[in-house]
């Protein structure tokens, strides 16, 4: 029989995804489940594993993968299947995974596997790697005013991303451009920008697609760089998802596997994680094409 590792966030999700009902619906399907909680500082995965589960929202991910990516060459390399509980669930859309835990579960008795490219980046030793995207400006400092948003909203996920596009309206309205150095492939695009994002999968934030045709697999990366000339571009996005519609968001990204940034602004991000700078490390990122593999 098939076994598997459940690495579970018992914080997202409700009542419906506590642990007991997560491994009954796993062990329905005839698979052997080992549980343990994302929490839990100890948790390792048998060699005898045939993949891992990972029940929780993109941070939850992220975690599972940095565990997997810091185990040495030798080790058994284990696929991921994801049971999205998080709020935007950025990552599993990428892959295409719906909302049915059920449908999901029985997808991996036939699985789908799909390579997944990381982001390596040098010049931050805290944050050397990356699995959606980074960037600098105008997502940062949205990430820094919902701070204490997120405490008051915990609990109510639409109530969050609701309040996320309203603040993100106001930072794009009122954000001031900073200077950037960026040179994309040995191509030089420095210039003053409200914002600039790396990305390695099509969403970031409260699912702002913002590189729609981003591929997890093809070895690039999709580049974002919004001049002063596409504030409202980008306003107009964000007033239309505030309205419940999904319009393309036209910004022609950039493609390259090695990028060179200095941004002289205060706030970056790195994935999920608002980084506050008060110096302007110059970061050198890299595409690792296919390092891990997630069901599809």
């Amino acid at each position: 029989m098939t076994r598997v590792k459940l690495l579970h966030n018992d914080k997202a999700g409700d009542e419906s995804h506590s642990k007991q009902k997560l491994i009954s619906m796993i062990e329905s399907k005839g698979f052997i489940c080992d549980y343990s909680s994302i929490k839990s500082s100890d948790w390792d995965i048998p060699q005898e594993t045939d993949f891992i589960v990972v029940a929780g929202g993109d941070g939850t991910v992220k975690k599972t993968a940095k565990s997997l990516l810091n185990r040495r060459l030798v080790d058994k390399r284990f696929p991921i299947a994801i049971l999205p509980l998080g709020t935007a669930n950025n990552l599993s859309r990428a892959l295409s995974i719906g909302n049915d835990p059920e449908k999901i579960i029985e997808s991996w008795l036939k699985p789908k596997l799909r390579k997944f490219d990381v982001g390596r980046v040098y010049g931050m030793p805290k944050y050397d790697f990356f699995m959606e995207g980074l960037g600098y400006g105008v997502f940062p400092e949205l990430m820094r005013q919902m701070k204490s948003v997120d405490d008051n909203l915990s609990d109510d996920p639409e109530k969050r991303m609701g309040a996320a596009l309203k603040a993100l309206q106001k930072v794009i309205a009122s954000y001031k451009p900073h200077f950037a150095h960026i040179v994309i492939d040995g191509q030089d695009y420095s210039g003053e920008y409200l914002m600039i994002e790396v990305m390695n999968i099509p969403s970031i934030g409260p699912n702002l697609l913002m590189a729609p045709d981003a591929d997890t697999a093809d070895g690039l990366f999709d580049i974002i760089l919004i001049h002063e000339d596409k504030r409202k571009v980008l306003s107009s996005y964000v007033g239309e998802k505030l309205k419940g519609k999904e319009k393309p968001l036209k910004l022609n990204p950039i493609q390259g596997r090695q990028i060179y940034i200095n941004w002289q602004g205060s706030d970056g991000h790195i994935d999920d994680k608002l980084i506050q700078m008060k110096e302007h490390p110059e970061l050198k990122i890299e595409n690792h094409s296919g390092l891990l593999e997630f069901f599809q």
